[in-house]
C-alpha cells in the first residue's frame, strides 16, 4: 500500500520526549567537552617554544644562522632575523605545541659566479640578481661573469638590466645548450660567452648581441652539433651571431 505525499507519521507523545532527552543529555555532556577542547589546544599553541630546530640548511653556514636567531623564540622575529642572511630566499617558522620552533629555510640557488677585476671570484647571483658570498665550502657548476660593476651588498640585486635579463634565462635553457656554456662576458657591444668545447676545440669566443639570446643560443646548438662537433682538422676561434639568418665564423687549421 502507498503512503500520500502529503501524509505524515506522528510519532507518540512519550517518544517524541524522550528523544528530546537524549539529545539534551548528548548536549550538555558534549559541548563542555569540545569548549574544553578548544581552550586546552589553544593554550597549547599558545605556549612559549624553548628549543629551535633549523631545517633546509644546506650550503648556508648553520652557525651564522643560529646567530643571527640568538636567544628569539618569537616565530615572526625569527623569521624578519634568519631573512637577513644572504643564502636564505625565505624562511617559515612555527612553534608547535610541543614547545618547539621548527623554521624552514630556502636557500638561494646560485646561477652565476661574478667575477672581479683580477679574476678571482666576488659573489654568486641567483635567477633574481641577488648576490650571494662566494667563500663556501660548497661548489657550484655555474658560468662565470665578467664584466660586472655592481659591487656586493648583501639583500639587493643587481642594477645592471643585461644582467638581470641573463639571470631570468639561464635556468629556462635545455641541459645540451647549458653543456656549451663556460663564461659571459658584458661589453659595450652586448654579451659575449665562451663555450666549453672539444680538445681539438679549446676555447671559442661567441658574439650574441644585445637581443633574442634565447633564439640565438638554441641557434648556436643547432650549428654546432650539425657543422663543427664532429670536425677535427679546424678549431673555431669565434662565432658571431648578432647577424639575422647568419653565422659568421672564424676558423684555423689545427
Amino acid at each position: 500500500m502507498s503512503i500520500p505525499r502529503n501524509y505524515a507519521v506522528m510519532l507518540p507523545p512519550r517518544i517524541m520526549k524522550r528523544s528530546q532527552r537524549h539529545i539534551l543529555i548528548f548536549l550538555f555532556i558534549a559541548l563542555p567537552i569540545s569548549v574544553g577542547g578548544i581552550i586546552g589546544w589553544s593554550y597549547l599553541w599558545q605556549r612559549p617554544c624553548t628549543h629551535i630546530k633549523v631545517m633546509g640548511v644546506v650550503y648556508a653556514d648553520s652557525t651564522s644562522i643560529h646567530q643571527l636567531i640568538g636567544n628569539t623564540l618569537s616565530p615572526q622575529l625569527v623569521i624578519d632575523r634568519v631573512q637577513r642572511h644572504p643564502w636564505v630566499r625565505g624562511v617559515h617558522a612555527i612553534c608547535y605545541p610541543t614547545r618547539t620552533m621548527r623554521v624552514e629555510v630556502l636557500e638561494r640557488q646560485p646561477q652565476l659566479l661574478t667575477l672581479n677585476g683580477s679574476g678571482t671570484p666576488a659573489y654568486y647571483l641567483d635567477e633574481f640578481g641577488y648576490m650571494i658570498p662566494a667563500h663556501t665550502q660548497a661548489t657550484f657548476d655555474v658560468p662565470l661573469l665578467r664584466g660586472s660593476t655592481d659591487p656586493y651588498r648583501a639583500m639587493s640585486p643587481v642594477n645592471d638590466p643585461v644582467i638581470l635579463d641573463l639571470l631570468t634565462l639561464l635556468p629556462r635553457l635545455p641541459a645540451e645548450i647549458n653543456s656549451l656554456i663556460s663564461e659571459f662576458e658584458v661589453t659595450e657591444n652586448g654579451l659575449t660567452m665562451i663555450m666549453r668545447t672539444t680538445n681539438a676545440n679549446p676555447v671559442a669566443v661567441v658574439h650574441l648581441g644585445e637581443m633574442a639570446w634565447e633564439e640565438r643560443l638554441q641557434r648556436l646548438h643547432r650549428f654546432w652539433e650539425q657543422k663543427i662537433r664532429s670536425r677535427e682538422d679546424r678549431m673555431v676561434e669565434f662565432i658571431d651571431l648578432r647577424f639575422r639568418g647568419q653565422i659568421v665564423t672564424k676558423e684555423k687549421p689545427i
